[in-house]
């Protein structure tokens, strides 16, 4: 997946969850970027530090920009947009070359079940599967953790999976993506959220598949690299 042309700029302050105060390297220019993952960021977030930002289509919007990348003090690019994860699950599957989903067509994104939406319904056959995609940019010492905040929809539609399955209406699936390249395996941060923890233990019993995929990221583009090890 190829991103838009991104400019370099370096980190001043993030305002509140959804803004960041930027300064453009080349013009020394301050502006506002709108940051898409509302997650606490704190080891991401400090000052100076380089921010890809990708200009916004004119509308109605109060910032002109977007942050799409962060790169840590060892040069590692971080995404800061969780919509690419899905993106990027999504060109896979439309060209069946994501790894444990071959077989699979992409019936339709965003579909419905109930009150709920997921992220991908699939079919093989006479078959229906739901795939949940979750991005991962939380690391330390090359492991990835998921969720970097708590998240109640997350640990709500993990558990509403989980009762699709058990009611056989339909066969589960979530994959987490790594949005970093140092990250070699994932595992859940039940010390920041050990409800999403516990719904994902009960899913796997309940036979939801659970995988990950690791990427290569950089200001150019995204790239599936390969799996790795999920540990629930």
């Amino acid at each position: 997946m190829k991103f838009n042309q991104l400019t370099k700029t370096k980190f001043i302050k993030r305002p509140n969850r959804f803004i960041l105060l930027l300064e453009i390297e080349d013009t020394k220019e301050r502006i506002e970027a709108h940051l898409p993952d509302p997650g606490r960021l704190k080891e991401l977030l400090v000052k100076g530090a380089v921010i890809w930002v990708e200009q916004a289509a004119a509308g109605k919007r109060k910032t002109k920009w977007t942050a799409i990348l962060c790169e840590t003090n060892t040069r590692v690019h971080v995404s800061l947009k969780t919509t690419i994860a899905n993106k990027l699950v999504e060109e896979a599957l439309i060209e069946q070359k994501l790894a444990g989903f071959l077989e699979w067509e992409l019936v339709r994104r965003e579909y419905t079940v109930g009150h709920s939406r997921f992220d991908f319904l699939l079919a093989l056959g006479d078959r229906r599967l739901l795939l949940e995609v979750k991005s991962v940019t939380l690391s330390r010492s090359n492991k990835g953790y998921f969720p970097d905040a708590v998240t109640k929809r997350g640990a709500r539609h993990v558990q509403e999976l989980t009762q699709l399955v058990l009611d056989a209406r339909y066969e589960a699936a979530v994959l987490f993506v790594a949005q970093r390249e140092d990250i070699e395996s994932i595992q859940m941060e039940d010390t920041i959220d050990p409800c999403f923890s516990t719904a994902m233990k009960e899913a796997q019993e309940a036979g939801v598949l659970i995988k990950s995929i690791g990427t290569i990221l950089n200001q150019y583009e995204i790239l599936i690299e390969k799996q790795i090890p999920v540990f629930i």
